[in-house]
């Protein structure tokens, strides 16, 4: 289920003072847009993992220009993945994806399934995915209005090159949240974490000449009790492409 925005806010608040949020967990999944086959795909996966998805799990695509200003994104859907077609004009395209419910039984096995569907259900997670992606420069950075979680660069990450520092800052709701463990490379280093300064702020490194992804994953316990599931688990994502200038 997804919670209400007051209610996960509180949600968040109290696992945070209790301990009870968990960050960095291994199973770390997150969306991005990046090129395959002279196409912008949106990929699901983390490390060397490219999985296949349905598309009815991308619940929406947004696009922006370098002003923040909504512009639309056509989307194809495949059988097992989507494609996104932007024009030059725009260079944001921000990702929600809820990719279900996720149970696990008191003999250990994990069903794609909520709770109320698996006999013998233990404990149920709503994996819930976010993803904002830099695909042309903009005029100045600013978070994305309404997203809930969110890595936000502090400079336009596409005037970077490889080895350069990118400032950051993890969102919830508009504000900071310090201490949040971040995923820096996610392509190659999915079980390396970094935490954010009292202002959710931090320094990561422009690890790739290619696709950049930086990774920030929650589990949220529900406080009150559900049917389907005893969690959300929140996965947001900043990915960037750096292009290298390339001689024939």
């Amino acid at each position: 289920m997804l919670l209400s925005k007051k209610l996960l806010s509180k949600a968040l608040v109290g696992a945070l003072l209790s301990g009870s949020l968990l960050t960095g967990v291994a199973a770390a999944h997150g969306v991005w847009i990046a090129p395959r086959l002279d196409q912008q795909q949106l990929v699901l996966g983390e490390g060397y993992k490219d999985n296949a998805y349905s598309p009815d799990m991308v619940t929406s695509v947004e696009g922006y220009t370098k002003d923040y200003q909504p512009i639309a994104i056509p989307v194809t859907k495949y059988k097992d993945h989507i494609t996104i077609q932007p024009t030059p004009n725009t260079s944001i395209a921000v990702v929600k994806f809820d990719y279900g419910y996720w149970t696990v039984d008191d003999k250990g096995e994990l069903h794609n399934a909520p709770m109320d569907k698996v006999p013998g259900a233990k404990k149920g997670t709503h994996a819930i995915k976010y993803s904002v992606n830099y695909l042309e420069p903009v005029t100045k950075v600013e978070p994305i209005k309404g997203l809930p979680y969110q890595i936000v660069p502090l400079v336009d990450p596409l005037t970077l090159k490889v080895g350069d520092p990118l400032p950051i800052q993890v969102l919830h709701d508009g504000k900071p949240m310090p201490f949040a463990e971040i995923i820096p490379d996610l392509t190659n280093h999915h079980t390396v974490f970094q935490k954010t300064d009292k202002d959710g702020k931090a320094y990561v490194t422009v690890a790739n000449g290619s696709t950049n992804v930086i990774g920030l994953e929650l589990a949220i316990p529900y406080k009150e009790k559900s049917a389907l599931a005893t969690r959300d688990k929140i996965f947001s994502s900043l990915s960037f492409t750096i292009k290298p200038p390339e001689e024939d």
